[in-house]
């Protein structure tokens, strides 16, 4: 959709506006732009902070960046 998804949680905008669920079990089609990449439904909101929005994050400790939270976290420890 051409939302703006400013200062506004992604995972609510993802459930709210598009139905989307992310306990369902099943797998979604992703539908930024013309993505139609297809993928388990607890993906969905990763491939878009990763592929599309290209989120960071960044280690306040050594400045190294990663694509993944959980991989930030798994580097801190």
């Amino acid at each position: 959709c051409n939302d703006f998804v400013h200062g506004y949680d992604l995972s609510a905008h993802l459930r709210e506006v598009h139905g989307h669920n992310r306990s369902d079990k099943g797998r979604a089609w992703c539908q930024w732009n013309s993505c139609n990449k297809e993928l388990n439904n607890d993906c969905i909101l990763r491939h878009i902070e990763e592929i599309h929005l290209r989120i960071v994050y960044t280690c306040a400790e050594c400045g190294n960046t990663f694509t993944r939270r959980d991989t930030l976290s798994k580097h801190r420890r």
